[in-house]
């Protein structure tokens, strides 16, 4: 199954309201969300789930390390499928470099992994894998991070809508065009752990809907995406009530915990 890239790139920081992209900082922190079966269709074979998924950043000034772990066992039907996802990454504050590790465990047996680094530079990207083929990109490619700090640059302008082709790193599909649509929330936090709904009374937030398209830009009806989420995204970053799209089954990610670390830059 595709990683969990919304997640990673949707745990956010404060922003001041006139920031530029490059401007805006992420605060080192520590988020968990409990995974558990949004919906599946009568096509699924997908019947149940559940799992946990933990992010870690810190603010090393020069940029970001960034760990990730995730574990979710899917229920299908006749079996079970217990994915262990983890990641180690660094991304330079300015976004034009990014090292990244990654490995998938299936069942306890490693079924995917990835190293390289992605260089950004001028509107083209460079993308060095240690196992795989050299991929350039004539065309401007978001890091991660740099990915979520345009997505807030946006949303603190009142727009309503952004899209980028963005990293995800897979060495098959390394790129995915994602259109973002950004509309202001008024609805109270609730089902997350009670210290993290005390944090989040009050402040401004919006329903951020993002859908992953292959590369190609192709937004068309007739293209199908690959994947989409939809979540609450906070004024101080953080994110809520978030649904994970495979198409044929969907998973909800629940903020349970929510750590910020002191210091920084």
């Amino acid at each position: 199954m595709k990683r969990f890239l919304v997640i990673q790139a949707l745990v956010l920081a404060a922003f001041p309201a006139a920031a530029s992209a490059e401007e805006i900082k992420l605060p080192g922190h520590r988020a968990v969300y409990e995974l558990s079966l949004g919906k599946s269709d009568g096509n699924a074979t997908v019947v149940g789930a559940e799992g946990r998924y933990v992010f870690d950043l810190e603010d090393v000034c020069s940029g970001y390390t960034l760990n990730e772990r995730l574990v979710v066992r899917l229920a299908r039907e006749g079996d079970t499928v217990l994915t262990d996802y983890r990641l180690s990454a660094y991304e330079a504050a300015d976004g034009e470099l990014y090292r990244f590790s990654t490995e998938t465990e299936f069942n306890g047996l490693t079924g995917q992994s990835a190293e390289g680094n992605l260089s950004v530079d001028n509107g083209t990207a460079e993308l060095d894998y240690k196992t795989a083929d050299d991929v350039t990109f004539d065309e401007e490619v978001l890091a991660p991070l740099a990915h979520i700090r345009a997505i807030l640059e946006a949303a603190a302008a009142g727009e309503e809508r952004h899209a980028a082709t963005v990293f995800d790193g897979d060495v098959d599909k390394p790129t995915f065009f994602a259109v973002t649509r950004i509309a202001k929330n008024d609805a109270v936090a609730e089902g997350t752990g009670k210290d993290v709904i005390d944090m989040l009374d009050g402040i401004e937030s919006w329903r951020i809907d993002s859908v992953y398209f292959p590369p190609s830009g192709d937004t068309a009806d007739t293209a199908v995406p690959e994947f989409r989420f939809t979540g609450t995204l906070y004024a101080n970053g953080v994110v809520n009530d978030l649904m994970l799209d495979y198409g044929d089954f969907a998973l909800n990610a629940a903020l349970q915990e929510l750590e910020v670390y002191e210091g920084g830059c």
